[in-house]
Formats: structure tokens, C-alpha cells, sequence
């Protein structure tokens, strides 16, 4: 089985290609994350892919620094950057585990991520050591325990077949319960593409 930068590397020009699968879905998410951003944020977005979303929220924000694993899907995104203006934007190549600081933005993001992670869980904790006291970390997450059960093992027969990535089999109460162990208060959730199964949460970092 491939590596997670060898696969999204491998599929970048054709995933920055695709049309959003549910733009009303995604429009109302976006709208509840613009909810909790401010226009002195410092934002970090990780799993950035080819930069649509933070091409859409860095202008209500001062900064916004965005990652991601892939360095073909991070040209494309400085590209789209570029030719949008985004000039408060930035790109970097990143894990998930990397030293991101410790509490130095207002906000982190990850959408349609954490079930990609090989450690979602570690990787929250990650999340919340990077934001500030008071500050939020945003999720988007598919939850595949709680529907699309009949994807299970489509995805097993494509990810040896090199076609799809690793993906983290969770539910919604194991997804919070991690959000929790990491030290975040839930202040808000939705399922903003339930037929996806991804689920939106927001949570708080103590004071």
C-alpha cells in the first residue's frame, strides 16, 4: 500500500479537478466556521488539499497559513492563490504531527481529514496544543460507522489497488469523545452532508 504523500501526489490534478460533490453542504458549513473566525485571527488549516477553502476564508481573517502533505496539491493551491489575490495566505508542506507551536493561532481547521489520519486522536491533540486558550478547533470528519456501511468494502478493494487512501473507521461518539480527551469543549455540531456521513464540530479550547 502506498503513502499518503505518494497517493494524494498521484492524484492531485485529478482531485483539484472535481466539482464539489454537495456545494450547498459545503456553503453552509463554511458559513457556521465564518461564524467563529474574526478579522484579527490568525488561522491555521491543515489537510488543505488545493486550496478552495482557505481561498474562500482567509479574506475574514488577518492571517491564514495553510497546510498540507501533498506537495503537487500545495502548486496547485498556490496557483489558486495567486490568480485570487489571497494576499494574507500562506502554504506550507506539513504532517499532522508536526510542531505547529503551542498556542499560537485562534483557530485550527481540518476538513475531511481526521478519518484520513493513521491517529486521529493524536492528532486533535495536536490541534488543541496549537490553538490558544479560548480559541477553536474546527472539524469536518467522515464518520463512517454511523452510515455508508456498504463503503467499507469498496474502499478496502480500492486502497490495494493503490486508487483510494487510508481511511480511519470511526463514529460520531467516538469522533467527540476524542475532541474531549484532547482537552476541547464541544460548543457546536451538524451534519452538513449526512449522506456523506462527515460530521461538523466545533470545540473550545479551556481558558
Amino acid at each position: 500500500m502506498i503513502g499518503a504523500e505518494t497517493f494524494w501526489d498521484s492524484v492531485a490534478e485529478r482531485y483539484a479537478a472535481r466539482k464539489t460533490p454537495d456545494p450547498a453542504a459545503y456553503d453552509a458549513t463554511l458559513e457556521r466556521v465564518a461564524a467563529h473566525l474574526g478579522p484579527d485571527h490568525r488561522v491555521l488549516e491543515l489537510g488543505c488539499g488545493p486550496g478552495t477553502t482557505p481561498i474562500r476564508l482567509s479574506p475574514l481573517v488577518a492571517q491564514y497559513e495553510a497546510t498540507d502533505i501533498s506537495g503537487a496539491l500545495l502548486t496547485i493551491a498556490r496557483r489558486r492563490a495567486r490568480e485570487a489575490g489571497a494576499a494574507n495566505l500562506t502554504f506550507r508542506q506539513a504532517r499532522l504531527e508536526d510542531d505547529f507551536g503551542e498556542d499560537a493561532y485562534d483557530s485550527v481547521l481540518a476538513f475531511n481529514l481526521l478519518h484520513l489520519a493513521a491517529d486521529p486522536a493524536a492528532a486533535l491533540r495536536n490541534m488543541a496544543r496549537s490553538v490558544r486558550p479560548g480559541g477553536h478547533v474546527i472539524t469536518k470528519s467522515g464518520c463512517l460507522k454511523d452510515g455508508q456501511r456498504w463503503l467499507r468494502p469498496v474502499l478496502w478493494v480500492l486502497q490495494r489497488l493503490g486508487k483510494a487512501p487510508d481511511v480511519h473507521i470511526m463514529s460520531s461518539v467516538e469522533l467527540d469523545a476524542m475532541h474531549e480527551a484532547a482537552g476541547l469543549k464541544i460548543v457546536e455540531t451538524g451534519w452538513y452532508s449526512r449522506k456523506a456521513g462527515a460530521r461538523f464540530v466545533v470545540a473550545r479550547k479551556s481558558r
